[in-house]
C-alpha cells in the first residue's frame, strides 16, 4: 500500500499537490483583479493533474500566472459586473412588491441567467487554460457559450460541482469554511470540473 508507485500513495500524492495549489490559488485571487488569471493558472495546472503529466506544479502556477492573462481578466470583469447587476436585480425584485406569480417567473429568469453565466464561465476558462494556441477573448467568449449548450450534460455535471463547492463552504460555520477555502475547496472544485470537461476538450485522464 505504502509503494510510491501504489494507488494509495499516488492518491495522496494528488491530495498534496490539491492542497499545494489551493493554497497559491487563494494567495495570488487576493488582490481580486487578478482572479482571472489565477483560476485560469489553477486550471492549467489542474489540466496537466487530470493527464497525469508535468511535476513541479507550484512553479506551473507561478509561470502560468503571467501567461494569456488577458482575456481571462477581461473575462473576470465582465463576470464581476454581471454578478453585481444580477444582485441588483435580487433587491429591487424583493423590493418591489410583485405578485407571488410574478415573482416567481423573475427568480426562474434569473436562476436560468446565473445557470448560463456559470456554465459559460466553466468553458471560457476551460478553453483558455487548454493546449491549443493562445486565442484572445473574442474567439473564446463565443467557444464557451456553444460549448455550453454543445455539451450540455458536461455542463451540468460541470456547474453541479460548482455549486457544491461553494455551499461547501458558504453553509458550513466559518471555523470550518475558512481551513476548507484555504487549503481544498477551490482547487478540487476545479479539478474535478476538469474530469468532466476532459473529454469535449479532446484531452486523455491519466491513468
Amino acid at each position: 500500500m505504502f509503494h510510491p508507485e501504489s494507488r494509495f500513495m499516488s492518491a495522496i500524492t494528488l491530495m498534496a499537490d490539491i492542497v499545494i495549489l489551493n493554497m497559491f490559488l487563494v494567495v495570488a485571487c487576493l488582490p481580486v483583479v487578478t482572479v482571472g488569471a489565477a483560476v485560469r493558472a489553477a486550471a492549467v495546472v489542474v489540466r496537466d493533474m487530470v493527464a497525469g503529466v508535468g511535476s513541479g506544479y507550484s512553479m506551473q502556477f507561478l509561470r502560468e500566472l503571467t501567461q494569456r492573462w488577458k482575456p481571462v481578466t477581461l473575462y473576470w470583469l465582465l463576470l464581476a459586473a454581471l454578478g453585481a447587476a444580477l444582485a441588483y436585480q435580487q433587491w429591487v425584485v424583493f423590493h418591489a412588491g410583485l405578485g407571488r406569480g410574478a415573482l416567481v417567473v423573475v427568480e426562474a429568469l434569473a436562476l436560468s441567467g446565473a445557470f448560463i453565466i456559470a456554465g459559460v464561465s466553466v468553458w471560457f476558462f476551460a478553453l483558455a487554460s487548454s493546449r491549443k494556441p493562445e486565442t484572445g477573448f473574442g474567439e473564446l467568449l463565443p467557444a464557451a457559450v456553444l460549448a455550453t449548450f454543445r455539451h450540455l450534460g458536461h455542463t451540468l455535471a460541470a456547474v453541479a460541482i460548482l455549486l457544491a463547492g461553494a455551499a461547501a463552504v458558504v453553509a458550513l460555520p466559518i471555523a470550518w469554511a475558512v481551513p476548507l477555502t484555504t487549503f481544498l475547496v477551490p482547487a478540487l472544485t476545479l479539478y474535478l470540473i476538469r474530469l468532466v470537461v476532459a473529454g469535449p476538450l479532446g484531452e486523455r485522464l491519466g491513468d
